[in-house]
């Protein structure tokens, strides 16, 4: 497998993620809290939540369709990923929230980074 393909697939594989966080936060919040085991805040700004992770999504299979053409964009995805990594950190190192409510984003944040970072150009 080619690198332009593993990255395809890399970007792909968030992209759906993403797709499933953003409808989650946009269209069923309960649902979301359940999953994530946490209250969301504020319901106002949930669903721009949900809108913003749709639309980074979009970003996501845009890119994908044509790595060699849009390669460069993949930087904003690590730093995404780079930032949710910090983010997840303060909230288990503050206490703020528990490592069941981070674990899971975080493990999947850090392995996402770790690709995007092997497979870029």
């Amino acid at each position: 497998m080619k690198q332009a393909q593993r990255l395809q697939w890399t970007l792909n594989i968030p992209g759906v993620y993403l797709t499933i966080l953003g409808v989650l936060f946009l269209f069923l919040p309960g649902v979301a809290e359940t999953a994530f085991s946490t209250s969301l805040p504020d319901p106002a700004l949930t669903p721009l939540y949900g809108h913003v992770l749709l639309v980074i999504a979009l970003m996501a299979f845009l890119v994908a369709r044509d790595v060699e053409k849009h390669g460069t964009l993949v930087w904003a995805f690590i730093f995404e990923q780079a930032g949710h990594l910090l983010v997840f950190l303060y909230l288990l190192v503050t206490g703020t929230q528990t490592f069941v409510q981070v674990g899971p984003p975080l493990v999947v944040a850090f392995i996402f980074l770790v690709l995007l970072l092997i497979f870029r150009r």
